[in-house]
C-alpha cells in the first residue's frame, strides 16, 4: 500500500503518539486446569491481569476457593494478593493449607472495610502506591479481591445504622426506596474508574457475588446478581456458579459445581467447567479429581465395558486413576491436553458448552 507522506507528516507532527493497546499478558492460574480452559481459551492461563472479573453464585459453592488459588498464584508470581473482607468470613487457616501466604512478608494484604466507598478507595490508593513505588517488577500481577460485592454496605446506610446505635437517629435516617438502590448506585459512579484502574495498574480485580432471585423471569434461568447493572458491563469475564448436590446415603457431603462463563472479552463465552466441592474442609476441591471428569467428558479419556477407566492399555478404578493422574507432572499433563484438545477442537468445545461432572456418589469401586 502507497504510504500517503502527508497523513504521515500530519500523524508525527500533530498526533505525535499512538496510545499504548493494552492487552493481557499476565494470567492467573484458578487452580484447576478445565476452568482455566473455560476462561482464557488455554489449560494453563486462567484469570486475566488487567481486567475486572465477576464471580456469582449460591452459597458454598467454590467462589472464595477459587479466588484463593488466583491468589496463590499472584504470590507464586511474585505478586501481591489483597483481600478486601466485607463477609468477615475468610478462612486464613484454610487459605494456609491450600498454600498461601498469610503472613506479614508483604505479598498479603487483608482489610476488613465498613463501606463500599471505603474499600474502593483504600485498594485503590494501596494499589497506585505498590506500582509507583516499584516494591515489586513490573510484570508481577497483583490480585485484588472483594468478598462479596452484596455485601459492600454504601456509606449512605451505613451511616443511619451508626446514628441508630449512638441514638442520634431522626425520622430521614430510617431506611427507605432510595436506600434500596444504593448499591446500584455505588457501582454505577465506581466501576468505569475502576475498569480504568485495573488496567493502568494491571490489577486483576475479582468481585465474588451473590446470587438472588429474579422474580420478573417466568421461563429460564430467574436468578441474577446483586450490584445493579454496571458490574455486568465492566466485567472481562463474567462467571455463574450452579450446583447439584453430592450424597452419601441420605447425607449431603458436597455439591457438583459448574461454573458457565456467561460473559467473556478474552477468550470465546459460554464454555462451561465443572468440579466436586465437599464440605470435609480436608477434602475441600480435589482439582485433579474434577479434571478426570472433564477429560471423561471431552473425550481425551475413555472407560471401557465394565466402567472403568483406561489410561493407556491399562484399565483403573476411578480413585486409582486419580492417584496415577497426580503422579504425571502437571506442565506436562496440561500440555498434553492442550495439544489434543487442538487436535479435537470442535468436538472438545462443543462438550465443554455442556459439561457437567458425574455424580462421584456412583463411583463404588476400590
Amino acid at each position: 500500500m502507497a504510504v500517503n507522506k502527508a497523513l504521515k507528516d500530519f500523524f508525527k507532527t500533530t498526533v505525535k503518539k499512538n496510545a499504548v493497546q493494552q492487552q493481557v499478558n499476565i494470567w492467573l492460574d484458578t487452580g484447576m486446569p478445565h476452568l482455566n480452559k473455560a476462561i482464557s481459551g488455554n489449560y494453563r492461563n486462567g484469570f486475566p491481569c488487567g481486567r475486572i472479573i465477576e464471580i456469582f453464585g449460591w452459597e458454598s459453592s467454590g467462589k472464595t476457593y477459587i479466588a484463593t488459588q488466583a491468589m496463590i498464584a499472584a504470590q507464586k508470581a511474585g505478586g501481591i494478593a489483597i483481600f478486601m473482607d466485607h463477609e468477615k468470613s475468610f478462612d486464613a487457616g484454610l487459605a494456609a493449607k491450600c498454600g498461601m501466604n498469610v503472613g506479614e512478608d508483604g505479598d498479603w494484604i487483608y482489610q476488613q472495610p465498613e463501606t463500599f466507598e471505603e474499600s474502593i478507595e483504600y485498594s485503590s490508593y494501596i494499589v497506585k502506591q505498590i506500582r509507583e513505588s516499584k516494591v515489586i517488577k513490573k510484570e508481577a500481577p497483583i490480585v485484588l479481591v472483594f468478598d462479596s460485592l452484596a455485601s459492600m454496605v454504601p456509606k449512605q446506610i451505613f451511616d443511619k445504622f451508626e446514628k441508630k446505635a449512638n441514638g442520634k437517629a431522626t425520622d430521614k435516617d430510617n431506611l427507605n426506596m432510595n436506600d434500596n438502590t444504593a448499591l446500584a448506585r455505588a457501582t454505577s459512579a465506581n466501576f468505569p474508574a475502576l475498569s480504568q484502574w485495573a488496567s493502568k495498574y494491571n490489577v486483576c480485580m475479582i468481585f465474588l457475588n451473590q446470587c438472588r432471585q429474579d422474580i420478573g423471569v417466568v421461563f429460564g434461568d430467574n436468578t441474577k446478581a446483586t450490584g445493579g447493572k454496571a458490574p455486568a458491563f465492566y466485567a472481562s469475564v463474567r462467571i455463574q456458579l450452579g450446583k447439584s448436590q453430592i450424597k452419601d446415603g441420605k447425607d449431603r457431603i458436597g455439591d457438583i459445581v459448574t461454573a458457565n462463563v456467561i460473559k467473556n472479552k478474552v477468550a470465546p463465552p459460554f464454555k462451561k467447567a465443572s468440579w466436586n466441592f465437599f464440605y470435609d474442609t480436608d477434602i475441600g476441591i480435589d482439582s485433579m479429581d474434577s479434571l478426570i471428569d472433564h477429560m471423561l467428558a471431552i473425550g481425551y479419556m475413555k472407560k471401557n465395558a465394565s466402567g472403568k477407566i483406561m489410561i493407556g492399555e491399562k484399565s483403573y478404578s476411578r480413585k486409582d486413576a486419580v492417584e496415577m493422574i497426580k503422579r504425571i507432572e502437571k506442565d506436562k499433563l496440561v500440555d498434553s491436553l492442550e495439544k489434543w484438545h487442538e487436535d479435537n477442537k470442535e468436538a472438545a468445545d462443543a462438550a465443554m458448552e455442556g459439561e457437567k461432572a458425574e455424580e462421584v456418589e456412583e463411583e463404588s469401586e476400590d
